[in-house]
């Protein structure tokens, strides 16, 4: 769903952006980096070292860490600063509309949720509607070419 979500902005900023091949790659990587902390994702299962440091939801799936890291980005790789935020906040506003929500300013308490269950039946509305946005934005595109 994450990576959906960002193709869908990609392809909603398509026209700005002066390097869409490196866009699409840094956007679609951050999207999925913030699932890094959990050993059931994808990301995570590669990099199982995270889990005896950080829990799921936890510091890496905050705002907190987003701004550490971006200032970081910022000052060494700013051709990818814009990408790299563009996915990782998606990823923190959409796991923040879940029912588990994200602690957004780690270390404290304050935590944002909503109603939506991970996995169930709303994310895949969700994943079917940004879906469907996704191929009307691309063959709008390919549209325009020709």
């Amino acid at each position: 769903t994450h990576c959906i979500i960002a193709i869908f902005f990609f392809l909603l900023f398509f026209q700005y952006i002066q390097n869409p091949f490196v866009f699409l790659i840094v956007s679609l990587i951050a999207t999925v980096i913030p699932d890094i902390d959990n050993k059931f994702s994808k990301i995570g299962k590669h990099f199982r070292i995270f889990n005896f440091f950080v829990k799921h939801r936890g510091i890496i799936h905050s705002f907190t860490f987003l701004f550490a890291l971006s200032f970081f980005i910022f000052l060494f790789f700013r051709q990818i600063f814009f990408p790299f935020i563009l996915g990782y906040s998606l990823h923190l506003f959409f796991d923040g509309i879940t029912i588990q929500g994200i602690r957004p300013f780690y270390p404290l308490n304050f935590k944002i949720k909503g109603k939506i269950k991970t996995g169930g039946f709303i994310e895949r509305v969700v994943f079917i509607a940004f879906l469907l946005g996704d191929l009307f934005l691309l063959f709008n595109r390919i549209s325009s070419i020709f």
